[in-house]
């Protein structure tokens, strides 16, 4: 969210006689900077806390005997005038008996008033007591446009001490503000700061390096990893409804699609037998439409501790949002959602709140953040992410049809440095049926060794024997084939 609308709606909070205001952010620089704005539309004095320092008003000398939490809310609880009044880390103690009855106190005397307490934390700490006096608010990661304003400083000031190379060329300048999206204002001008001083200059090599810090950030954290996509869908054999159904949809994400009208699309969800080229589909898109790629690491989702997952996943779509257009790939999604654990009450309801966060995302995001999600066992879904709505479209991808498999080996061909006609593709194709994409690359790899140690080249004959030798997932699990193929008949769009 931009400080923009941050600014207009923590407003329209005060105004609105909210008594307490939770402002869920990692940033206080950037929360203070955005209430001192406020205050100042509002005409209100603004005071800050930390049990550090005790309450002060904003640009003033810290007040007597008030660094203790009840202390500092007796004080606000006495003074006549109205005001704006930011605790920092007052989630920690919110826990505490009196800390909850005095709040509750407060709030009383604040309704009729133009007073307003905000708790500005990380993570959200509400007591059940106080759920129906405070207003939940995220403020979310800068913008675009805050980081371009805020990239452009941090240049101004390196460019004052050290003499700094712009290389960039005229109009390219969003690049910056886009490569550092999805990180807080603090870590921006840190990345900018380290990514330019090791060159000494601002170019293509300095984005390069911002996309990497970034990255490594951004996995640090969990959850969400930050890809590229080497391969576009001219590397993926055959899926030729997928591809055109994608193509139309290429530039919904884009200025030019939204003024000319159109939704941004949600996403797909591609099911299929393993090996059929799901995977390699989801990052192609990326690489196609020219967008982020970012990858939901379902493994790292869930925490241990009361509170972390649902965290994790705020975070995680908060990021994408801010990283925005962009792709967000999840893989295998059925061992993120299973529906055998949607239905126990074995975790206390976690995975169960944790999906239906998610689908609410999926239904209501405005955001330009496609998603695509893959899954090899559609049994273990749960009903609900299968109706119309969650997805655009559901798409089946089965086993490569004979044209397919011809396609299929003249690519691993060629990227394995071998010229496909000199291959009988034809024949090739008609020895692979029932192989999957993943079988067929890997009966050329195996070739490929096979030929190496007899010192010939790469022959058809040699690919031959390896398929020969191979029995197919399609033959070893051929009752599980054939049910995800009966169930996939009438309820999804092949994709080939």
């Amino acid at each position: 969210m931009s400080s923009r609308d941050a600014r207009r709606e923590l407003a329209l909070l005060v105004n609105s006689h909210y008594p307490l205001i939770y402002l869920e952010t990692w940033e206080e620089l950037r929360a203070t900077e955005i209430l001192t704005l406020v205050a100042q539309d509002l005409s209100l004095p603004l005071y800050d806390w930390t049990l550090s320092q005790g309450l002060a008003r904003v640009g003033g000398a810290p007040m007597y005997n008030t660094q203790e939490p009840l202390q500092v809310l007796a004080q606000i609880s006495a003074l006549d005038s109205d005001g704006l009044f930011l605790l920092k880390d007052f989630h920690k103690v919110l826990g505490q008996d009196l800390v909850v009855r005095k709040l509750r106190d407060i709030s009383e005397k604040f309704r009729r008033a133009r007073r307003a307490i905000f708790i500005s934390a990380p993570t959200v700490v509400i007591p059940v007591e106080l759920e129906k006096d405070v207003a939940r608010f995220s403020l979310g990661l800068p913008d675009e446009q805050e980081l371009a304003e805020l990239a452009a400083a941090t240049m101004r000031d390196l460019q004052k001490q050290y003499k700094i190379r712009v290389n960039l060329p005229a109009g390219q300048g969003p690049l910056v503000a886009r490569a550092l999206g999805g990180l807080t204002s603090r870590e921006a001008r840190r990345v900018l700061t380290q990514s330019v001083l090791e060159h000494m200059a601002l170019d293509r090599g300095t984005l390069d390096l911002i996309r990497t810090a970034k990255a490594g950030l951004v996995r640090d954290k969990g959850v969400l990893e930050f890809l590229e996509s080497p391969d576009d869908l001219k590397s993926v054999g055959g899926l030729e409804r997928l591809k055109s159904w994608l193509e139309k949809r290429r530039g919904a994400l884009t200025p030019e699609g939204e003024r000319f009208g159109l939704e941004p699309p949600r996403g797909v969800l591609i099911l299929g037998v393993q090996g059929c080229g799901k995977s390699l589909s989801a990052k192609a898109v990326a690489r196609e439409w020219n967008m982020q790629l970012l990858k939901f690491d379902s493994s790292t989702l869930f925490d241990k501790y009361i509170g972390e997952s649902e965290k994790n996943l705020h975070q995680s779509l908060q990021v994408a949002e801010a990283v925005a257009p962009a792709v967000l790939w999840i893989d295998e999604i059925e061992k993120m959602f299973p529906n055998a654990a949607l239905h126990s009450e074995a975790d206390g309801g976690l995975s169960m709140r944790i999906f239906g966060t998610f689908l609410t995302w999926m239904q209501e995001k405005k955001s330009p953040v496609f998603v695509v999600a893959t899954s090899n066992d559609i049994s273990a879904l749960p009903p609900e992410l299968l109706r119309k709505g969650r997805f655009d479209e559901i798409f089946f991808v089965d086993l490569p049809a004979a044209a397919e498999r011809k396609t299929i080996f003249a690519i691993h061909l060629a990227r394995r440095k071998q010229d496909p006609a000199q291959f009988d593709l034809a024949r090739l194709a008609a020895a692979s049926e029932g192989f999957s994409g993943a079988e067929i690359e890997q009966s050329i790899s195996s070739a490929l060794y096979t030929a190496f140690s007899a010192k010939s080249p790469l022959s058809t004959e040699i690919v031959l024997k390896e398929l020969q030798s191979t029995y197919p997932l399609s033959a070893t699990m051929r009752e599980q084939v054939e049910a995800l193929r009966r169930w996939a008949r009438d309820r999804a769009v092949p994709a080939g």
